[in-house]
């Protein structure tokens, strides 16, 4: 089911996808940056081997969740009460991918009552904390100025990266930027449905233009009010020291903040291979 809908009290829809074990205990899966609902089928097989159901909302104006305007992260874990609510939920796991890790801990500091344990895989940190982005990777320091410095090209940009990546996999110019994907992230997104599976993700989360993907970019440059510190409930960070995208360095830096955070960093492990290779501890952590 990767098409359901929940109408929340302001008229606007989130739309959904379940994977996994329908009957099994909830997990809200976070997806990335920009991607989709689409993304949670990663974790189908191994939710339905581990007893867990898995529910993946597009976040406004991404996938075909309505737009709502400039958004702060705070907003995130009322609009999940909500969701958790029509679905009858009582309590819930989280799971947050690389853009979607800071979804995931605005429920670990601000839904202590129904989120009860969080894993952050290679989560985007807070940048506005961090002076230095020489080692982010190339493209989000390029969204980056150009955000600042002209920030009404960035959703023409996005307009554009929608029609390239319709584009086949296999011809220029898509497969001229996805042979600048690392070895170990080409290997197991290969391992795991090809290029075009993800890319299908991508695409549904940019369906909308620019302004939704801004709004989301937009969270992770602002101050996310966020108190680390007041966080109780067991989270997890999970990191590889070859990920290209987000640096071990800001993850390190990040999980230090949280009281009592377990941390999981692997050695020959990068911004995709992680989520694909280690699926089956990090949901085994979270079960």
């Amino acid at each position: 089911m990767d098409e359901q809908y929940w109408t929340g009290p302001e008229g606007r829809r989130l739309c959904y996808a379940e994977y996994g074990d329908p009957a099994g205990k909830p997990l809200l899966f976070f997806h990335g940056w920009p991607s989709s609902r689409l993304q949670g089928w990663i974790l189908d097989k191994e939710a339905k081997r581990l007893g867990l159901r898995v529910i993946s909302p597009d976040r406004p104006g991404m996938g075909r969740s309505d737009f709502a305007g400039k958004r702060t992260l705070a907003q995130w874990p009322e609009t999940i009460r909500g969701l958790a609510g029509h679905l009858g939920l009582e309590e819930f796991r989280v799971m947050g991918v690389s853009g979607g890790g800071p979804y995931a801990l605005a429920c670990a500091a601000w839904l202590p009552d129904l989120a009860k344990r969080v894993a952050v895989v290679c989560g985007a940190p807070p940048l506005v904390e961090f002076a230095d982005h020489s080692d982010l990777m190339w493209t989000y320091r390029l969204l980056l100025k150009i955000r600042r410095h002209a920030p009404g090209v960035l959703g023409r940009v996005i307009g554009l990266s929608r029609r390239i990546s319709a584009m086949p996999s296999d011809r220029p110019p898509m497969s001229w930027i996805l042979k600048s994907v690392p070895p170990e992230d080409r290997d197991a997104i290969a391992g795991a449905g090809g290029y075009d599976t993800f890319i299908g993700s991508f695409h549904e989360g940019i369906r909308q233009g620019g302004p939704g993907v801004v709004a989301d970019a937009d969270v992770y440059l602002d101050d996310w009010q966020l108190d680390f510190a007041s966080i109780r409930i067991p989270v997890t960070f999970w990191h590889g020291a070859l990920d290209r995208n987000i640096p071990i360095r800001m993850a390190r830096e990040v999980a230090a903040k949280v009281p009592n955070a377990a941390t999981r960093w692997f050695d020959d492990e990068g911004h995709y291979s992680l989520p694909l290779r280690q699926l089956t501890p990090i949901l085994e952590d979270l079960v």
